[in-house]
């Protein structure tokens, strides 16, 4: 199960990576918090941790487990060396991965909270005063 959690961290960001990296760049938000931008970067959150050949490791099992699933079958095994991988970069990664969710949520509630204010609508006046 560890290694399970493991796998879908480095997959998310990996995603994160590939989603950064891709088309123009997004305007900040302006009520953004500095410390978001700073935590969902993926240097931050992979930075010393995943490199290509983990990446390459990574893509070549998800494709295989992919392919047995689609001929209904048992996905192979994780690799040894990727699992190796998980297990050495796991705790910093999930903790990683941690720290960039709470960031996220705190900023998503934020912008929620801002939303429903805006579509409130105006206070009545009381009677009386």
């Amino acid at each position: 199960m560890l290694l399970k959690r493991a796998l879908a961290v480095m997959t998310l960001g990996v995603t994160l990576s590939a989603a950064a990296h891709a088309g123009d760049p997004v305007q900040p938000d302006p009520r953004h918090a500095p410390h978001v931008d700073a935590l969902l970067d993926p240097r931050v959150l992979l930075g010393g941790l995943v490199t290509e050949d983990d990446v390459g490791l990574l893509f070549a099992h998800l494709r295989a487990a992919m392919l047995a699933a689609a001929e209904g079958r048992e996905p192979p095994p994780l690799p040894e060396a990727l699992g190796k991988r998980l297990e050495s970069a796991g705790g910093e990664l999930r903790l990683r991965g941690l720290l960039a969710g709470m960031a996220l949520t705190q900023f998503v509630e934020r912008a929620v909270r801002d939303a429903v204010r805006e579509l409130a609508p105006p206070p009545t006046p009381r009677d009386g005063i």
